[in-house]
Formats: C-alpha cells, structure tokens, sequence
C-alpha cells in the first residue's frame, strides 16, 4: 500500500498557513486515541471544518464560538470528503473520531 504522509503534508502546511493568514482558527487537539497519520488527518479536517465555517460567516476565532449543528456537521462532512479525496481513505478510528456525526434515530 502507498504511504499518503508524504503526499498530505504539503497540503496540509498549504491548507494550515491559509487558515491561519485568514483568522486565529481554534487550536486542534486530537483525541489521545489518534496517533501519527491519523492525528494529523484528524487536524486537517478539523482546519477544513475551521474554513467552511468562517466561508459561511461564522466567528469561529478564540474558545468560547458557537455555530448552529447543522452547519458544523455539514462542514464536517465536507472536511472528511475532501480529506477522502486527497487521501484516498480514512481509517475506521479516524472516521468514528471525526467523519461520524449522522445521528440515528433508533426509536420505531
């Protein structure tokens, strides 16, 4: 199998220097479950969230932003499939971290 690493970083610094020229996005912290390849994609998808977001006029500068869930997931979602498109896949603890946010209705 092809090591992606090489690939994602040029645009992960690409994509990181932009969005920090734009604003002060939100510090990433990956879940401690993450490690390596997978902390950094989790960072990558939470800078693209960070993007989509301020592109909708958000304010999502400092700690204490709040954005309706619709538009979060959405840019959720739009962050994991970019992510998917450069990367090829995502890893099953790397979508449950990040990409998973279809909530499921269980009653009936």
């Amino acid at each position: 199998m092809m090591k992606l690493e090489p690939l994602i970083r040029p645009w992960m610094a690409l994509f990181l220097g932009f969005a920090h020229a734009v604003h002060a996005a939100p510090e990433c912290t990956a879940p401690t479950a993450l490690q390596g390849v997978d902390a950094e994609r989790f960072c990558m998808i939470h800078t693209f969230r960070v993007a989509c977001l301020t592109r909708k006029g958000y304010g999502v500068e400092g700690e204490n932003w709040t954005v309706p869930l619709s538009a979060y997931d959405e840019c959720t979602i739009l962050g994991c499939d970019q992510l998917m498109e450069q990367a090829g896949d995502l890893s099953e603890a790397l979508f449950r971290a990040a990409c998973d946010v279809i909530k499921v209705d269980r009653s009936g």
